[in-house]
C-alpha cells in the first residue's frame, strides 16, 4: 500500500521591504506577500494577514501573515515591521530678502523668519528657531545671520542664512557762508566766505571741501564759485555754488 500524502507546508515571501520605515501621518499600504505550496500551488489570496498599522501615531507595529495548504499544513509564521516616525525635516523661510542693503548710522531690526513642519505647531516652532550672527549697524561692512531650527523628533532644518550690507549711502551736505549772490567793490581784495560741510558718518569734513572758480577782483563782472566734498565712502554731496558780482559802486573823483 502506498499512501501519496501531502506534509509540506506552505512557504510566505514577504513582498516589499522588512522593516518598513513609514513616515508618520500618511497614508500606509502594507505591501503583502505570496505564498506558494508544492501541492497547492500559488496560495497568496489565502494568506491570513493580522494586525494593524496606525500611520498618525508614532511607533513600531507588527503585522503577522499566515497560511495553510488544503492538507491544513501551516506555513511559518512571517512578520513584519512597520516604524512610523517622523523623519521629514521643518522648513524655515525667511521674513523678507535674503540680502538686505541698511543703511550705517541707523538702528537694524532683523525681519526674521518662520518654520512649518507637517507635524509640530508651526508658531511653537518659529519661536524655537535660533539666531546666529549679529549686525554692527554703526561699521560699514557684511554681516551673516544663521537661522536654525528642529522639530520635537529632532529632524533639523536645513539651515538658512541671511545676508547684512552696512553702507553708508547718505551724502554729505554743504551749508554757504556768508550770502549769496555776492556784489563785490572792484579793485578791493576778494575774501571768500567760504562753507561748511558734515556728514552723517564721518562728522563734520569741512577741510575736505573743494572749490573751484575764482573771482578777478580787478574786472568788473559775474563768477562762480563752486563747492564740492566727499565723505569716507565716495558720497557727494549735492554741489553748491556761489556767485560773485564784481561790480563799480564808487563814485570819481
Amino acid at each position: 500500500t502506498v499512501n501519496v500524502v501531502d506534509t509540506g507546508a506552505p512557504t510566505i515571501t514577504l513582498l516589499g521591504s522588512n522593516p518598513i520605515l513609514h513616515e508618520l501621518q500618511t497614508p500606509f499600504t502594507d505591501p503583502g506577500a505570496t505564498a506558494s505550496d508544492a501541492a497547492d500551488g500559488d496560495l497568496s489570496g489565502s494568506i491570513v494577514p493580522t494586525g494593524a498599522v496606525d500611520p498618525n501615531v508614532a511607533g513600531t507595529y507588527t503585522l503577522t501573515y499566515n497560511v495553510t495548504d488544503s492538507q491544513s499544513n501551516a506555513a511559518p509564521t512571517v512578520t513584519r515591521d512597520v516604524i512610523v516616525a517622523d523623519r521629514t525635516a521643518p522648513v524655515i523661510t525667511l521674513n523678507g530678502a535674503a540680502t538686505v542693503q541698511h543703511e550705517q548710522g541707523t538702528t537694524y531690526t532683523d525681519l526674521g523668519a518662520a518654520a512649518t513642519d507637517i507635524i509640530d505647531d508651526n508658531a511653537t516652532l518659529t519661536s524655537a528657531i535660533l539666531v546666529s550672527g549679529s549686525v554692527n549697524d554703526a561699521v560699514a561692512g557684511t554681516y551673516a545671520l544663521t537661522y536654525d531650527v528642529s522639530d520635537a523628533t529632532g529632524n533639523a532644518a536645513t539651515q538658512v542664512t541671511r545676508t547684512v550690507n552696512v553702507v553708508d549711502t547718505t551724502i554729505p551736505v554743504i551749508t554757504l557762508l556768508g550770502s549769496d549772490p555776492v556784489d563785490h567793490e572792484v579793485g578791493t581784495v576778494y575774501t571768500d566766505a567760504g562753507a561748511t560741510a558734515s556728514d552723517n558718518i564721518d562728522g563734520v569734513i569741512t577741510g575736505n571741501i573743494g572749490v573751484t572758480g575764482s573771482v578777478n577782483a580787478s574786472v568788473i563782472g559775474t563768477y562762480s564759485l563752486t563747492y564740492n566734498v566727499q565723505d569716507s565712502s565716495g558720497n557727494a554731496a549735492a554741489t553748491v555754488t556761489r556767485t560773485v558780482n564784481v561790480v563799480d559802486t564808487g563814485a570819481p573823483t
